[in-house]
C-alpha cells in the first residue's frame, strides 16, 4: 500500500486520487436513476432531478460514514437489493393498475423504518456480534458470486449492447473496449501512473469516442443550481406489503454491509473491529433515513471501494473526503452532472473492468485462508452452484410467487450467501465455534 488509511499523500496525488474517486462514484451511481426513471414512467426533467438528488445524497451519506461511521474510504451507493425490489414491485404494481408514485411514496416510509432498524442494531452493538458468522467461507462466497453476477453486465457493456439502444454486439465498440482494457493494464504496470490507470483510461477512451463521433453531446442545463429537496415521490404512504418487504430487506442487507466492511478492512490493512462494525451499521441506518426522507433508492457501503483501493494502492481518507464533498457540489450543479453523465457507458465499463476483477481475487484469497477439506468444499460448492445456477433461471419463472419470494429466490447472489451462512454456521458448524 503506497499510502495508508491515515497518511496524507502529496497535493498532486491527492487531487488525482480524489478525481478518480469522484468518477468511480458517479459511474456507479448515475445508472440507477436512469433505470428507475424509465420503470416508473418519469419525464426526462423528473429523471434528471432524481439523478441530482441521488448524486447529492450519495456524497452526503459517504461523507458521514468516513468521518463518523466506519471511517473507511468506501462510498455509499444505491444498494442492488433495493434497486431490484424497486423495479420488481413497480412492475407488479403497474400491471395491477397502481400509480407508480404511490409505490415510491410507500418505499419512502419503508426506508425510514429500515433506517430505524439499522440504527437500533448499531446502538445495541449487535452488528459486531453478527460479524463472527461471516467466516472466510461466507465472505469468499459473497465476493465470488458478486464478481460473477457483475460479469454479464460488464461484458455486454463493453461489447456495446445497450449503448444507443443497440440490441446486438457492436464490433467497433468491442474493439475500442479491448484497447481501453489493454491501456489500463499498461498504465497499471507503469509505476509513475499506476495509481491513476482507471482514471487515465476513462479520459483517453472518452476523448477517443468524441474524436470518432461516437459520444453523445452534452445536454445543456437550463438551471445553474438546484438545491436537493425532500420526499421526491410525495407524502409518505402506508402499504403493508412494501413495508414488510422493506423490513426484511434491511435484515438481508446486513450481509452486504458486514461483508463490504470486512473486505475493505483487509485491503486497507486495518480490519474492522466490533465497534467499527456497529458504527458502520448505525450510519447505514442514517443513510437509509436520508434515502427515505429524500426519496432516492436505499444506500449502503459498496464493496467496489475495495477493488479501487487494491488497484490504486492508495487507502488514504483525505482524497476520499475531498471527493465526497465534490460529489455533493456536483449534486447541486446540473451543468456539471450533465457533463459527467455524458461519458459513454462502454468507456466506463472497459476502464473499470480491471478493477472489478479484483472482486473475484478477494473471494479466491478468502478461500485460500482455509483448508479445503470435505466440509469446506461441500459448503463452498453448494453455495456457489446454487447461486450461479439461479442466475441462469429466467426472471419470468418466478412471477407466480409472492413478489418478495420471487426476488429472494431469484437473486443468485443473495441466495448463495444465505446458503453459505446456513451451511457454515448451522448445518456444518465446527466444534470450536461452539466454545465461544
Amino acid at each position: 500500500m503506497k499510502y495508508g488509511l491515515y497518511q496524507k499523500p502529496p497535493l498532486g496525488i491527492t487531487f488525482m486520487t480524489a478525481l478518480q474517486w469522484t468518477i468511480v462514484t458517479l459511474s456507479s451511481t448515475i445508472v440507477v436513476p436512469i433505470v428507475i426513471g424509465d420503470v416508473y414512467g418519469l419525464t426526462p426533467e423528473q429523471t434528471g432531478f432524481f439523478m441530482q438528488q441521488t448524486i447529492f445524497y450519495v456524497g452526503l451519506a459517504s461523507l458521514l460514514q468516513v468521518l463518523w461511521g466506519h471511517h473507511y474510504p468506501m462510498m455509499d451507493g444505491p444498494a442492488g437489493l433495493w434497486w431490484g425490489v424497486y423495479i420488481i414491485l413497480a412492475q407488479i404494481g403497474i400491471s395491477l393498475g397502481q400509480d407508480p408514485f404511490h409505490i415510491g411514496q410507500s418505499f419512502q416510509l419503508g426506508l425510514l423504518i429500515a433506517g430505524g432498524i439499522f440504527i437500533i442494531l448499531g446502538m445495541t452493538k449487535l452488528i459486531g456480534k453478527i460479524q463472527r458468522w461471516f467466516t472466510p467461507i461466507v465472505t469468499g462466497t459473497y465476493m465470488t458470486l458478486l464478481a460473477i453476477s457483475l460479469c454479464s453486465t460488464f461484458i455486454k457493456g463493453m461489447l456495446g449492447i445497450g449503448y444507443h439502444h443497440s440490441v446486438q454486439v457492436e464490433p467497433t465498440v468491442a474493439i475500442a473496449s479491448f484497447v481501453i482494457v489493454v491501456l489500463v493494464l499498461i498504465f497499471m504496470k507503469t509505476p509513475a501512473i499506476s495509481s491513476f490507470a482507471v482514471l487515465i483510461g476513462m479520459i483517453i477512451g472518452w476523448i477517443g469516442y468524441a474524436i470518432l463521433g461516437w459520444a453523445d453531446q452534452v445536454k445543456a442545463s437550463e438551471q445553474l443550481f438546484v438545491w436537493p429537496s425532500l420526499l421526491f415521490w410525495g407524502p409518505l404512504r402506508w402499504d403493508g406489503g412494501i413495508i414488510l418487504t422493506s423490513v426484511l430487506t434491511s435484515f438481508v442487507l446486513l450481509t452486504n454491509l458486514i461483508t463490504s466492511m470486512v473486505v475493505v478492512g483487509r485491503v486497507v490493512q486495518k480490519e474492522a473491529d466490533s465497534k467499527q462494525l456497529d458504527r458502520g451499521g448505525l450510519f447505514t441506518g442514517v443513510s437509509h433515513i436520508i434515502s427515505g426522507a429524500s426519496g432516492v433508492v436505499g444506500m449502503i457501503p459498496l464493496s467496489l471501494a475495495a477493488a479501487v483501493i487494491e488497484t490504486t494502492k492508495i487507502a488514504s481518507r483525505r482524497p476520499f473526503i475531498i471527493s465526497m464533498c465534490a460529489i455533493m457540489i456536483i449534486g447541486v450543479l446540473p451543468p456539471v452532472s450533465s457533463f459527467l453523465a455524458a461519458m459513454p457507458t462502454p468507456v466506463a465499463y472497459a476502464a473499470m473492468f480491471v478493477a472489478y476483477t479484483q472482486l473475484l481475487g478477494f473471494g479466491l484469497k478468502d478461500f485460500s485462508k482455509i483448508p479445503l477439506d470435505e466440509r469446506a468444499i461441500t459448503v463452498i460448492g453448494s453455495s456457489l452452484l446454487v447461486g450461479i445456477g439461479v442466475m441462469f433461471v429466467p426472471v419470468d419463472a418466478w412471477r407466480s410467487l409472492h413478489p418478495l419470494l420471487s426476488y429472494l429466490l431469484g437473486n443468485g447472489l443473495l441466495l448463495g450467501v444465505l446458503l453459505a451462512l446456513f451451511l457454515d454456521n448451522v448445518v456444518f458448524k465446527q466444534k470450536e465455534q461452539k466454545i465461544q
